[in-house]
């Protein structure tokens, strides 16, 4: 499959639906978790094609889009005569996976043409090879069963239940076992070849999977359409998806749409509203486009049960983990676009997920579960700014006493991790996951926390606290201006040349801009600051442009980090330097995909994604930069020191 696909979910449900229309990875009951489908596709057989033919075929030409202002998808295939049109979504209220086409005859005859629809599921993918794959069509309720069965009495299990049902009903169905030639089970993928199905109703693979396909038949008159439609309802238990079937099969597939596309549009108005435009000054339509495309995204990888975030719906690289850092910078740029309910759903969640000492791990399964247990500090004190960041732009004084005890231990943790000798926090990996140590990122996080924490305190009438705070954060403020400021740089780590695990130094490192942006503990103009931002640029030379996290970077071969352009962009705006913020953010939107969509990195010499795409963070802050530099600010600019081409 190529990079270019488009995704669509309700926050319970999540798909990936490839540019030529196929469907790979289905995930539910979370937006991470877990994955079922590994593929879905229609296709056509009429005898003027002479045999079936997928839609995903080269004989079809195709292109893909959002319907505006929504997170439908809509893919348009031709061949010789006939037109598709594939539209794929899910309802926001019941969790239904739609899969409407619809065919159009543009000839001067009429057209008799089978369309078909297979899928091949395995369901469950944490339970490895345990107990079967299977399908059966129930004749009763007319539609496809899929489920993973016990080993030797292949029973239905409440963990995951995919329901696959056709509007209107199908003439044809088989269910057959992956890769079976011949016989009744045959293979539905293979079954349908000569446009007719078996009727075969149970089938049951083991290590090989489970198919199924639906068939109907169709006389297309010319300059005539008609439509079919595929329902898939996937819960962890059976009830549950035959509730939400039915309510599906209640009503027609242009009425399913048009609740999706209202729900969308309408929950968009409010970040429409935010859109750093006047009508004297207009926001560029690219801009425009990727900003509102930014917000449609994360709000499809927020977990609407939990209110976690996950960093990217891929599984190689695996990021359908939420990072509570990650998560705050979302936090962060829905909150300045006026989501601020999604903002303390994320906060909960991070309440619940806090560890009694304040702590957070290094990340979770959207349920709350811990995922990989690393210590990583800066998230600490990210959450602790994040809750006030949140305040300051709400004014919500009882949430701000909600979380008080988890502000409260965060802050205690945090002081727990100063070193007496040399008054900076100590952690145990940077925010990469590579490196322990007197780390400036860390340290910046530490003392923006700490600070929010002091305020915090102060507002609510707990003073003891808030002078304890204060007085750290200045402690371990200074601390950093006097042992991280290295031959005129601020330096990533307070002894930057000494071996580290899996880079040459920690000199020069992309984060140390996050002691100015987001955090404000440097100023922008700060000379020190000005000349790391400039030799950030020039340590990375690469074919396709861009900068990287550090010069030594090996992770997916070492490339340019959207992210590091946003980071750069952000720090340029702050200063004011608008040319420079441009650049980078103009290469950033010109490594966006098809769809929008900004990859954790940029293959060095290809220019395609490489790596997780799309990245929540990054495109959370290429709102925050979009916002920024939409306005020019009004307070007289900072130089920037010259800094190299990217």
């Amino acid at each position: 499959m190529t990079s270019q696909f488009g995704l669509i979910g309700n926050g319970r449900v999540l798909a990936r639906i490839h540019a030529d229309g196929s469907l790979t990875d289905t995930f539910f009951p979370s937006v991470g978790f877990y994955r079922h489908i590994i593929q879905s596709q229609f296709g056509l057989f009429s005898q003027n094609i002479g045999r079936a033919l997928w839609l995903s075929s080269p004989e079809f030409t195709s292109r893909q889009r959002y319907l505006e202002g929504t997170n439908v998808l809509e893919t348009t295939f031709i061949c010789d005569q006939i037109r598709c049109v594939l539209t794929d979504f899910v309802h926001p209220d019941f969790d239904v996976l739609v899969r409407s086409l619809e065919l159009v005859n543009e000839g001067a005859e009429a057209v008799e043409v089978a369309v078909f629809h297979m899928e091949a599921s395995s369901l469950e993918e944490n339970r490895g090879n345990f107990g079967h794959n299977v399908a059966y069509f129930s004749s009763l309720q007319n539609h496809v069963v899929r489920y993973r069965g016990h080993p030797w009495d292949n029973a239905l299990e409440a963990h995951a239940v995919l329901l696959i049902a056709g509007m209107p009903e199908q003439d044809q169905i088989q269910c057959g076992v992956s890769y079976q030639r011949e016989g009744s089970a045959q293979d539905a993928f293979l079954d349908v070849a000569d446009g007719n199905l078996s009727f075969n109703a149970y089938s049951s693979g083991d290590t090989m999977g489970a198919t199924s396909a639906l068939l109907w038949r169709r006389t297309i008159a010319p300059h005539r359409s008609t439509r079919v439609t595929i329902l898939m309802a996937g819960a962890p238990y059976l009830f549950e998806a035959e509730e939400a079937l039915a309510r599906a099969r209640a009503a027609t597939p242009d009425h399913l749409l048009g609740q999706t596309v209202a729900y969308w549009r309408e929950w968009l108005e409010t970040g429409q509203r935010s859109l750093p435009e006047s009508p004297e000054a207009p926001l560029a339509p690219r801009w425009r486009q990727i900003y509102l495309r930014s917000l449609l995204l994360l709000k499809l990888l927020q977990d609407a049960r939990f209110g976690a975030i996950i960093a990217a719906p891929n599984l190689y690289p695996d990021y359908r983990y939420c990072w509570p850092r990650d998560g705050v910078f979302i936090a962060w740029a829905l909150d300045r676009c006026g989501y601020h309910a999604e903002a303390r759903q994320f906060y909960r969640w991070c309440r619940r997920t806090q560890a009694a000492d304040g702590l957070w791990s290094q990340n979770y399964f959207t349920d709350g579960r811990r995922h990989w247990t690393g210590i990583q500090v800066d998230q600490v004190g990210t959450v602790i700014w994040g809750l006030w960041e949140h305040y300051r732009m709400t004014g919500d004084r009882e949430f701000l006493v909600e979380m008080w005890p988890t502000v409260e231990r965060a802050a205690w943790y945090v002081l727990s991790r100063i070193d007496p000798d040399l008054t900076l926090v100590y952690s145990e990996q940077d925010l990469w996951e590579e490196t322990s140590g007197y780390l400036l990122y860390t340290n910046a996080a530490s003392v923006a926390g700490l600070r929010a924490a002091a305020t915090t305190a102060a507002e609510i009438g707990q003073e003891e606290e808030a002078r304890a705070w204060w007085q750290a954060a200045g402690s371990i403020a200074s601390a950093l201006n006097e042992r991280l400021v290295q031959d005129g740089l601020y330096v990533g780590e307070v002894n930057p040349h000494h071996p580290f695990p899996v880079r040459e130094d920690y000199l020069l490192d992309i984060s140390n801009l996050g002691a100015t942006v987001p955090f404000g503990i440097i100023p922008a103009g700060t000379a020190e600051m000005r000349r790391t931002a400039a030799m950030l640029e020039k340590m990375a030379q690469y074919p396709v442009g861009g900068v990287g996290r550090y010069a030594s970077d090996l992770f997916v071969g070492g490339n340019p980090w959207s992210l590091s352009a946003l980071w750069l962009a952000l720090y340029y705006a702050e200063c004011g330097a608008l040319e420079e913020a441009h650049r980078h953010l103009d290469w950033c939107l010109q490594h966006a995909t098809q769809h929008d969509f900004l990859p954790e990195q940029v293959d060095k010499r290809t220019g395609e994604p490489a790596s997780a795409h799309p990245l929540s963070w990054s495109h959370a802050w290429l709102v925050v930069a979009l916002q920024r530099l939409g306005r020019r600010p009004e307070a007289e600019a900072v130089p920037a020191a010259s800094a190299g081409r990217t």
